[in-house]
């Protein structure tokens, strides 16, 4: 249902210098995620008159869970609305199941997912959402009742990149309350969303207490301010366990690693920790660091005098040579994906695909570049290859060298770019990038491909 605020008087919000910190240029595309709920169409009205003024190119990105039967004729307002604001829109659709349990999480999986895939096929620069100190401050709180560490009470990141994409929260200071006077005077309508008042959610609970918690001091701001604080702790250890990481682990471009194991663990509790969680979240791809307890079970294994191997998060730890070898287990890796053409695309959460050259792959192969696919290379094709080039060249155990990824045309083997090998001699036409270990914040750039 669609409303109007009511609230007099002229917001004053200066999202210009909101949004500086970010470092965006007047050319960089920007997608605005817009829901039609009063913080997000408050985001659009200040990212529509920002890029008339700077000339940026800006985009509305409506996603259409399939929750609810209002959803559709929703987004279709929201296309109206940023239409009259001059912004252009699209309405992202999830054709998949929809989310039965723990509903808000896996919804927000799928919106993210989406957003992401449109913002990478249109060269978008960053993905603007519209969290505010209200939503830091419930965050922080539902962290506490988890029992979350630092990282979990650091609350949200300002400027956060997932799968890729940059995402930005330029209103993550500004309190819900200095919106709606925007939106007033802008006469700006915005969607009541009758979730937000559904006490099934826990978000939605936790801010029901928020008279209560203010009474005794806890207003969103003192709780945005301790998660901002927390932050700086959170930011200190991150650096530590890189240089940690850096000094003792290996990564390689098939998307494994390897350490000593002594050395991984001869460190203070909180590292070691930090450096086994971030281990998991490289190899295996996840967005998010494992459970605290499963993370401290597999350290404690790695500190016993033998280890035999474990498993965690989708990454298998197994002793190899002298060390400890870290690699995908393959029922955790993602199914193969078709290759559009030159499009960059990121397969299993965990590599950037790009194409060099199509034509020369397609005529000396024979296979057109409409059917090829990035997929595992698979147990029997890592065999196959460690017997035709070499125990010197393929390193690892064949359950590790079958989670490389591989290009292939209909089940046949075109190309293993992180080996560089092709059936023909000559050199891949894919570029491969294993970016898991940059995106678990342990390296500063992708591994096995050059700058």
């Amino acid at each position: 249902m669609a409303a109007t605020h009511s609230s007099p008087g002229l917001a004053s919000l200066d999202f210009e210098a909101l949004l500086a910190p970010f470092g965006l240029s007047c050319t960089d595309a920007v997608a605005v995620a817009v829901s039609g709920g009063p913080d997000s169409m408050a985001l659009l009205v200040l990212a529509a008159d920002e890029a008339k003024k700077s000339g940026r190119p800006l985009h509305a990105l409506t996603v259409d869970h399939g929750l609810r039967a209002e959803a559709s004729s929703e987004a279709e307002q929201v296309a109206a609305w940023a239409k009259s604001l001059g912004v252009a829109h699209t309405t992202l659709t999830h054709e998949g199941d929809t989310p039965v349990a723990s509903i808000q999480s896996e919804a927000r999986d799928i919106r993210y997912g989406l957003m992401g895939q449109w913002c990478t096929a249109n060269k978008v620069a960053a993905l603007m959402v519209a969290h505010t100190q209200d939503d830091q401050a419930e965050t922080l709180l539902l962290r506490m009742a988890r029992g979350s560490g630092v990282d979990g009470l650091s609350g949200m990141a300002a400027d956060v990149t997932r799968d890729g994409i940059r995402i930005i929260r330029p209103l993550l200071e500004v309190p819900r309350a200095d919106l709606m006077p925007l939106l007033a005077d802008r006469k700006q309508a915005y969607i009541s969303d009758p979730s937000n008042r559904d006490e099934r959610h826990a978000r939605v609970r936790m801010r029901a207490l928020k008279p209560l918690l203010e009474a005794e001091g806890l207003t969103a701001q003192r709780l945005a301010e301790t998660a901002g604080r927390l932050s700086v702790a959170r930011d200190a250890l991150a650096g530590w366990t890189q240089a940690h990481v850096a000094g003792c682990v290996t990564f390689d471009a098939g998307g494994w690693a390897q350490f000593d194991r002594k050395r991984l663990v001869t460190v203070p509790l909180e590292i070691g920790l930090r450096s086994v969680s971030r281990i998991v979240m490289a190899v295996g791809g996840g967005v998010y660091p494992p459970r605290l307890h499963h993370t401290r079970a597999l350290l404690d294994r790695l500190r016993a005098a033998e280890f035999s191997g474990a498993t965690l998060g989708g990454v298998r730890f197994a002793p190899h040579r002298s060390g400890v070898l870290a690699f995908r287990e393959a029922r955790a890796m993602a199914e193969p994906v078709p290759i559009q053409g030159a499009a960059p695309l990121v397969w299993d959460h965990r590599f950037e695909v790009c194409l060099a050259d199509a034509t020369g792959l397609a005529d000396a192969m024979g296979e057109d570049s409409g059917s090829w696919s990035i997929g595992a290379l698979g147990v029997r094709d890592a065999r196959r290859l460690r017997d035709e080039l070499g125990p010197e060249v393929l390193t690892v155990p064949s359950a590790a060298a079958s989670c490389i990824p591989a290009v292939y045309a209909q089940g046949r083997l075109l190309e293993v770019p992180a080996l560089g090998y092709r059936p023909d001699g000559e050199v891949p036409s894919h570029q491969i990038a294993f970016v898991g270990p940059m995106r678990a914040g342990l390296t500063e750039a992708p591994i096995g491909i050059e700058a």
